[in-house]
């Protein structure tokens, strides 16, 4: 049994940490309602309040009254030992495959990918996702850059294939109501 890597993240909510997970560690995505061993049994005890999986992380927050301080090394050990049993999860919804298609995305948008996109000026927004098929919009300078097609295909589409390896196509549309902008060059000789 091989240990996997793990790392924790403040958030904002003293009483809540992300625990950074590598992405695919868990087949189930959102709000979690049994979990494996120890980790199940303080969710359902007074220590956690809630376990929430996203495609790279385990949020968990503990209960009303308890702290990190106190109770940190055993929800560390204890997930820690539930990662190890991922079949065991369960979701406290039914999680379909457009869900994890979606929050795969969201992932990607949320983390590196994205934050060039932002850094750039441009902004992409989930349409859909459905049927191993995801549409994002592209707004603000995706709109008109001549680079966007690059950056969804080889940013985008290659980081959401390795945490949704069974992806069929990812496209863009533009934002609503902007027509994609022609640049032309134009040459002038100075008169002499």
């Amino acid at each position: 049994m091989s240990v996997i890597p793990m790392h924790p993240e403040a958030t904002a909510d003293p009483q809540t940490v992300r625990w950074v997970i590598p992405v695919g560690t868990l087949p189930v995505v959102g709000e979690i309602a049994e979990a494996p061993d120890e980790l199940g049994t303080m969710l359902h005890s007074e220590d956690i309040a809630s376990i929430e999986v996203e495609a790279g992380a385990v949020v968990i927050r503990l209960a009303d009254g308890r702290s990190w301080s106190g109770t940190g090394a055993r929800v560390r050990d204890a997930l820690s030992a539930a990662l190890q049993h991922p079949q065991r999860w369960r979701p406290a919804d039914v999680v379909t495959e457009d869900d994890l298609l979606r929050a795969a995305l969201q992932d990607v948008l949320d983390g590196s990918a994205g934050d060039y996109i932002r850094s750039h000026g441009g902004e992409v927004t989930i349409v859909s996702a459905h049927d191993r098929h995801a549409e994002v919009r592209m707004a603000g300078t995706c709109t008109h850059c001549p680079a966007a097609g690059f950056t969804l295909h080889s940013r985008l589409e290659s980081e959401l294939r390795a945490r949704f390896p069974d992806l069929v196509e990812l496209r863009a549309t533009q934002e609503p109501g902007r027509a994609a902008r022609r640049t032309w060059l134009t040459l002038r000789r100075r008169s002499a």
